[in-house]
């Protein structure tokens, strides 16, 4: 295993390191978490730094979180202010490193719902933000591996965007795409909106990464294409080469991501079912509601009704990007019990029902086989289609978990390649991010 080490700074810069470690305490304390989301109609409008939403049992709680390394004064905060009711969100934080002698902003903005929290000494940061009744951290180093994932996610976009600046056709549509499932659905009127727009994407890129494959060795961009049979698709599943079509299979599952989360929101808005009927203003006739969640894919639909019928569905979307861009979107078999255990801890979904939340994909998106699969001699459970990359961020996660240091081979596993994967994995995250 490499001994090149990626170090986080304890103090976090003004700029992205600040929004990824405010974006990683929330994350870490069990929430959903979407990021510099822009709407543009016409033109940019407004620009997000961080929605997360809180899946708590009686409620789920939406807050808007702006960040500030900077200078800030009050116009920021009405600003954000402004955005809260475009949206028409309750909730909103604006974090700061400095009250630039604007101590009095927390005392005149919480009765407009806006939460001002200074990190002045970022040494007491997890518990100020504790105190402020944001969330709680079952695992408090869990936040700086999802500043590593935020580190992952932000250098992904800068690939793809570069390769799109370069004229490469598969990245341009991959950016497109990225586009499509990060800005263009968030500001959709109703989750059924926003999962027609999502399948309407997913429809248009069913095979974006072996399209871009194809592109690579030397064909055309075709992300209908049904061969496996590219070089650069195999040398990227094999070793983690090509960091491109890594990139695309990472776009490829947050759509799926974001179809669960609208799937969700759409259960929990409509707890009995689709309304069928609605009836006018002035209740002289009636109109059929419902018409565009009707039109979804059938797959949706028997996917919502497994859905309804989980009880703890409401953590599925939380759970799910846990699972994938912390975990790693793999498991270790020999230590399944006690990883479904701290899933648990983590998702809020009691351990005996881990196995069950792991279906989604399989009910959302079936596909031949399914979705998961163990490949070759090793304890590792994979998703399919996970970048390697972010299954390196997975195999650091264990050595959280288990307090493993660089000593991985303290797992015991009972598989022989278990340890060279999970080296293997690490290597090729570190080397990215380095």
């Amino acid at each position: 295993m490499s001994k090149k080490v990626v170090k986080l700074p304890d103090i976090p810069g003004a700029g992205e390191e600040l929004e990824d470690y405010i974006a990683a305490l929330f994350q870490a304390s069990g929430h959903f978490v979407e990021k510099q989301i822009v709407e543009s109609d016409p033109a940019d409008l407004l620009e997000l730094d961080i929605f997360v939403t809180n899946y708590a049992p009686e409620e789920a709680v939406q807050r808007l979180i702006e960040v500030k390394g900077g200078k800030w004064g009050f116009t920021d905060l009405f600003k954000v202010v402004g955005w809260m009711r475009y949206l028409d969100l309750q909730h909103g934080a604006f974090f700061i490193t400095r009250w630039e002698d604007r101590e009095s902003a927390p005392r005149k903005m919480e009765p407009l719902g806006l939460d001002v929290v200074c990190f002045d000494d970022f040494t007491t940061a997890p518990q100020r933000f504790e105190a402020k009744g944001f969330g709680s951290f079952v695992e408090p180093r869990l936040i700086d591996l999802w500043r590593h994932s935020y580190g992952v996610e932000r250098k992904f976009v800068k690939v793809i965007n570069g390769r799109a600046r370069a004229g490469a056709d598969g990245a341009v549509a991959a950016k497109t795409y990225h586009r499509q499932i990060n800005n263009g659905t968030f500001f959709a009127r109703a989750p059924e909106e926003s999962l027609a727009l999502l399948y309407e994407a997913y429809g248009d890129h069913p095979r974006l990464t072996l399209g871009y494959a194809r592109e690579i060795d030397g064909g055309d961009f075709d992300p209908h294409s049904a061969s496996t049979d590219s070089p650069s698709y195999q040398a990227m599943l094999r070793d983690g080469k090509y960091p491109e079509l890594q990139v695309c299979m990472y776009f490829e599952h947050r759509a799926r991501l974001a179809i669960l989360k609208a799937a969700v929101d759409y259960a929990l808005a409509h707890p009995e079912g689709p309304p069928e009927f609605g009836m006018s203003d002035d209740g002289k006739s009636f109109f059929f509601q419902g018409l565009t969640y009707h039109a979804l894919p059938m797959t949706f639909h028997d996917g919502m009704q497994w859905l309804r019928e989980q009880p703890n569905f409401r953590r599925y979307a939380t759970f799910w990007q846990q699972f994938l861009w912390g975990w790693g979107g793999f498991y270790l078999q020999n230590k399944k019990e006690e990883e479904f255990e701290w899933m648990a801890e983590y998702s809020g979904i009691p351990a005996n029902e881990i196995h069950t939340a792991l279906e989604a994909f399989d009910r959302f998106f079936p596909i031949p086989n399914g979705w998961f699969t163990t490949p070759g001699w090793t304890d590792i459970h994979l998703l399919k289609m996970v970048p390697l990359i972010f299954q390196g961020i997975g195999a650091h996660q264990r050595r959280i978990q288990y307090n493993l240091a660089d000593n991985v081979s303290a797992l015991n596993p009972s598989a022989p390649y278990t340890l060279s994967d999970l080296g293997k994995r690490i290597n090729c995250a570190v080397d990215f991010l380095l």
